[in-house]
């Protein structure tokens, strides 16, 4: 500990003398540039426009100073602690050119130039009449840049007046204007004509405007009607357009080619070999595709006004179909006598068959670490539809290696047959797809055997026939109509292990019932500062008759086929929120709540379909499935470590993270999470494991810090957790910040939960 206490003061001393002789190495004459600051002086523009605005213009400045850690500039001081070095490798190298960043100077400041940028950025904002002046101090070899600025009023939209002739085109873009960015009473803004721009640009191409840009937008602007306002004028650049710009375009024909290969000489191009197919050509003698593959995919059809939207519908659902490797396509325009096009679309097509292997290495807080693997085989475009048939096998193991409590060792082995079908397959239904997303219809069947060495053996056989579809980028939805699960669970108990308990880990009997899933995460498509993400489950087991009735233990459940059957309704939400305050740093936070309401004969949910709290995704501060129900905490009240797993029907979980780089590939965290797991029944075998209303009472809380190793392809997570809530002890002795005791090395023991994971946690 001592040895590790004065590592860390060497390295931060050398930290610390390097900070302080980052301008020793200057020239003379020379110094270190630090940056400028801005300060608007006038009052026009308002106090809470004011701060931001500052901020923007600071951010313009150039050069940009040395970046900060902490801070201390760590990147110029390993420059200088590296020293000049005439080799090309070696650590000295490393540090200086990759590690480290030379010094900024203030001899490549240009006062000028970046007073010149601050009058043009606040000319692009609406502030046509600025004053900036500029003033450059220096101080024991260390210069800063200070600008004051008098914005003057912001010029405000007064009119907008879309210039129309005789051409359709300005006509059909005057038909815009109730939707025009440029609204009476808005800041005159650079970027807001930009916008307009693209705004009309985007309507004129679903209009069949094919070869039109939004370079061909012209927005004049008359600042001298008064009052600070100006008049804009939206009109064409009738000197730059070309003729065909004018024009809407019509499809005439859409040509397939299936099994083209990119650079092969040996493609089918000819298109006397077409085989027309609802109005599509498809070039493929060997009948590789049935038609339905491209009826759904395809939204363009001779006779109907090109427009961007379809366009990009037909490659993303062609791409989405899961069988062609690389989609492209060709437009051919012709203007005799009307304006119209031919559409070509090229597909290369993946493999037609596959062998896919994977390997990977776990671990988990209970002192645990195994091995899983997988082989499995594709068939794609299996039966001419585009589908895709796999096979897998999977296998794989968990042993402990340490920890207080021996348990047995897991072992698992698995098959699964799936065909997946790009498009919905409801007998005697068609039903289109209707976003840019294809629709997808699974059918599965699996067996899945694991053994818990010397105690017992699962069996479960499944089988699943369901529908997955987007209806954007950011919303997805799940339903599987069909879910029929059975297990069977054979005790191999000895003598040598009736210390252990398992009896809640063991099922016998049926799960059959229909799930749905529904996902939103605003993550996908441009960046934003705030993102959300929401996942929320349904899943329902039995009939719905006799859901008013609660079973006590010991009651005989309800069979089918002579068969135990699981009765439940399961109900689970995992809402995020993501706080991006720059590109290196955030803020991630999570909110999970479940609930499974065991009904009819049903006094609780099957094991498998329980909640479990604890470890390296859950509660990084407590050991995996081991934390809860409730109080229950079996070393506790018996001095005992039995059993195998906990699980609960109810599960309230809150997390909290603050993530940064620190260094590249190299990225921190500080986190915090709170959360437990109840049995939605009292339990005789876990005395305060039940739901109520004073569950808030009973959370279990962790706080530590993580390291995250971001190599792009694959990141690997080290969290170091502490408990700091203990819902088992005695009510005013549950947060146990008084007793912790890094220096005890049985407290260590007992408390520091180091996770091994791959990814985020959330």
């Amino acid at each position: 500990m001592n040895t590790r206490i004065h590592i860390i003061c060497l390295l931060s001393g050398l930290l610390l003398m390097a900070s302080c002789s980052n301008t020793k190495h200057l020239a003379e004459g020379e110094s270190l540039f630090l940056g400028g600051t801005v300060k608007i002086e006038d009052k026009e523009t308002p106090k809470r426009e004011r701060s931001g605005l500052e901020d923007d213009l600071e951010g313009a400045i150039r050069p940009k100073p040395n970046r900060k850690l902490l801070g201390m500039r760590f990147r110029l001081s390993m420059y200088h602690l590296a020293g000049p070095t005439e080799r090309e490798r070696g650590i000295r190298h490393w540090l200086r050119n990759k590690v480290g960043e030379p010094p900024v100077l203030t001899s490549s400041f240009d006062q000028a130039y970046n007073e010149r940028l601050l009058v043009n950025i606040l000319n692009n904002r609406g502030f046509f009449h600025p004053g900036v002046t500029s003033e450059l101090r220096t101080k024991n070899k260390k210069s800063k840049a200070y600008f004051s600025v008098t914005t003057g009023p912001q010029y405000k939209i007064r009119n907008t007046t879309f210039v129309t002739d005789s051409s359709k085109i300005t006509k059909d873009i005057a038909a815009t204007k109730r939707r025009t960015l440029l609204k009476e009473g808005t800041p005159y803004n650079l970027d807001l004509i930009k916008g307009e721009r693209e705004r009309i640009d985007r309507i004129l191409k679903e209009r069949g405007y094919y070869y039109f840009k939004p370079d061909y937008i012209l927005v004049q602007v008359d600042s001298n009607v008064g009052d600070y306002q100006a008049d804009m004028f939206v009109t064409l650049k009738q000197d730059e357009i070309p003729p065909e710009a004018h024009k809407i375009y019509t499809i005439r024909d859409v040509f397939v080619y299936p099994n083209y290969r990119l650079n092969s000489p040996r493609n089918d191009t000819n298109k006397a070999n077409a085989i027309i197919s609802d109005g599509y050509q498809v070039i493929d003698r060997r009948r590789t595709y049935r038609p339905i593959v491209f009826k759904q995919a395809m939204q363009f059809g001779p006779g109907d006004v090109y427009n961007r939207t379809d366009h990009n519908t037909s490659l993303n659902r062609l791409l989405n179909l899961g069988t062609f490797k690389f989609v492209k396509n060709r437009f051919e325009t012709f203007n005799t006598p009307e304006p119209v096009m031919d559409v070509y679309y090229y597909l290369t097509p993946l493999p037609k068959k596959a062998l896919r292997f994977e390997i990977g290495a776990l671990t988990k807080t209970d002192s645990r670490a195994g091995s899983r693997a997988s082989i499995a085989w594709r068939n794609r475009n299996a039966f001419r539809g585009a589908e895709l048939f796999q096979i897998k096998l999977s296998g794989g193991f968990e042993a402990q290696y340490g920890g207080m409590v021996r348990q047995p060792n897991t072992y698992h082995a698995g098959a699964e047959a799936s065909i997946t079908v790009p498009r919905f397959v409801v007998p005697l239904l068609t039903i289109p797809p209707s976003s840019m997303f294809m629709p997808h219809t699974y059918l599965k069947a699996g067996y899945m055997l694991e053994t818990r060495n010397r105690l017992f053996r699962i069996h479960s056989v499944k089988t699943s026939y369901g529908f997955s579809w987007k209806e954007d980028i950011r919303k997805d939805h799940q339903l599987f109509p069909i879910n029929i699960t059975y297990v069977r669970t054979d005790t191999l108990g000895t003598t040598e292990n009736m210390n252990l308990n398992y009896g809640n880990l063991v099922f016998n009997g049926l799960i059959i019932g229909p799930t749905y899933q529904f996902t939103y995460n605003s993550q996908m498509g441009r960046r934003r500062k705030s993102n959300f993400y929401f996942d929320g489950r349904a899943d329902f087991s039995g009939s719905y008759t006799g859901i008013g009735h609660r079973a006590q233990y010991g009651d005989e459940p309800d069979r089918l086929f002579g068969l135990q059957m699981a009765k439940y309704l399961k109900f689970q939400t995992d809402f995020r929120y993501y706080r991006n305050f720059s590109p290196k740093s955030s803020w991630a936070n999570r909110f999970f709540f479940g609930v499974g309401m065991p009904y009819g004969n049903s006094v609780q949910m099957p094991n498998v379909k329980q909640f479990f709290s604890g470890g390296n995704s859950s509660l990084r501060g407590f050991r995996s499935r081991m934390m809860g129900p409730g109080t229950f905490n079996e070393f506790y009240l018996t001095g005992n470590r039995s059993y195998i797993e906990l699980l609960g029907d109810v599960k309230l979980e809150l997390n909290t993270e603050l993530r940064t780089e620190i260094y590249k590939f190299l990225k921190g965290a500080i986190f915090v999470d709170a959360g437990n797991i109840w049995l939605y029944n009292d339990h005789p075998e876990f005395p305060g494991g039940k739901f109520t209303t004073d569950f808030y009472r009973e959370l279990a809380a962790d706080a530590g810090i993580g390291l995250r190793l971001d190599f792009n392809i694959i990141m690997l997570r080290l969290d170091l957790g502490v408990p700091i809530r203990k819902p088992w002890l005695p009510e005013g002795s549950r947060w146990v910040f008084n007793s912790m005791d890094p220096g005890d090395p049985q407290w260590r023991k007992e408390n520091l939960i180091l996770n091994i994971a791959i990814g985020y946690p959330f």
